[in-house]
């Protein structure tokens, strides 16, 4: 069989599977939610769980709760809380006396478009109610959020999906030692950990895997294409390497999220940072050094001694770029301030007369690896953007 049959072949197979199981699904009845209670995990399974001191209530949060206990039947029932895991639905909320799970109140979630609902996210900082004998709470209300940092979910208006709130740091994990570091995702990931007012980290993982030449080569392109001012950490869970380091990014009160896409090593990482292992990690294809999903939650972990907590979700394979203008400007500020002097101002500084940006990389004031990544996201959040509603503003 030719390799065209062939490939025909794999994807017909493929695309029957998908129908098969979407027949399953629609056949099959959903789960109840006593069902889906059932399924997660009790609170006694759970390890590294944060506790209430550990997410600290900013001023805001504090007076919204304030506020809206004004405005609730039994205010004495109401718990200031903070959201440390989400599973199947199902928050687990940390208070000052307990952690419990907890379900949403009815009419609690807002509709900020047609289809987009807001709900709780882990990190979020809520109101919660729990009734007197009852082990469950109800979420009522999403106190203020001090940073937010989401994603884009693909569809025509523009909804947002939030990964984790109230971030202070993203750690941005790419895995060594399988081809060339990936600098389009960490670009990516680079936008959207400062469009949402996070310090970025990138930590360079699997490095026994590395020869020294193949390391000096791939931290020098992550260190063009970053920049000075954001640190790049080497480890190697295996041999502990740089968790130290990584550990010092994330101060005792300080929430770090860990973004990466499976495979990465973003659970061995944080097991080597426990010190135990806490999370479950999965092997990697030979073929494309791709892995599955082993996070299924969404889940946070506090970290042992004078440090604070991570966040931990499911490996992203894909990090869309819509409406991120402000990060993609924080990320290359020295490409922003030359483009001012432009002649055109919707130069794309690839081909347009009088480019102030190409002049200054032909002065050596632009590093052209920056350049060149700055002009591809660009050019793939204007291409992203044409599949919005006309009426939809980011």
């Amino acid at each position: 069989m030719g390799k065209a049959k062939a490939k025909a072949k794999k994807k017909t197979t493929g695309a029957r599977a998908k129908r098969d199981r979407r027949r399953k699904l629609a056949t099959e009845a959903p789960a109840s939610a006593e069902e889906l209670l059932a399924s997660v995990p009790g609170l006694d399974a759970l390890q590294d769980v944060p506790a209430f001191d550990d997410l600290p209530v900013d001023d805001a949060q504090r007076a919204a709760f304030d506020d809206f206990c004004t405005h609730v039947e039994k205010p004495e029932q109401m718990q200031l809380g903070a959201v440390v895991r989400l599973d199947r639905g199902f928050p687990l909320v940390a208070t000052a006396g307990d952690t419990f799970r907890a379900e949403y109140a009815v009419g609690f979630a807002k509709s900020r478009g047609e289809d987009e609902v807001l709900l709780p996210a882990v990190g979020d900082r809520v109101a919660v109610r729990r009734a007197p004998g009852h082990d469950m709470g109800v979420i009522e209300c999403v106190l203020p959020r001090r940073t937010s940092f989401e994603r884009w979910r693909g569809r025509a208006r523009g909804e947002r999906q939030v990964l984790c709130s109230n971030v202070d740091s993203v750690l941005i994990v790419q895995a060594l030692g399988a081809g060339e570091v990936l600098l389009d995702r960490v670009a990516r990931s680079l936008v959207l950990a400062l469009d949402c007012d996070a310090e970025p980290v990138v930590v360079l993982t699997k490095a026994d895997r590395c020869e020294a030449d193949e390391l000096e080569r791939d931290l020098d392109r992550v260190r063009r294409l970053v920049g000075p001012d954001v640190r790049v950490i080497v480890t190697s869970s295996a041999e502990g390497l740089g968790l130290d380091e990584v550990r010092a990014c994330v101060p005792a009160g300080s929430c770090a999220m860990i973004l990466g896409e499976s495979g990465a090593g973003k659970s061995t990482l944080l097991n080597a940072l426990l010190g135990h292992d806490a999370l479950a990690t999965g092997g990697v294809r030979e073929r494309d050094d791709q892995g599955r999903h082993t996070t299924v939650a969404r889940v946070m972990v506090a970290l042992p001694g004078d440090a604070g907590v991570i966040a931990d979700a499911p490996g992203l394979r894909s990090l869309p770029l819509v409406g991120h203008e402000r990060g993609l400007a924080r990320a290359f500020p020295e490409i922003v301030e030359a483009s001012r002097a432009c002649r055109f101002g919707d130069c794309t500084h690839t081909h347009e007369p009088g480019c102030a940006v190409r002049e200054a990389e032909d002065a050596g004031q632009i590093d052209s690896l920056r350049l060149e990544t700055f002009q591809n996201l660009a050019s793939s959040m204007r291409v992203s953007a044409q599949i919005l509603d006309p009426d939809v503003h980011l």
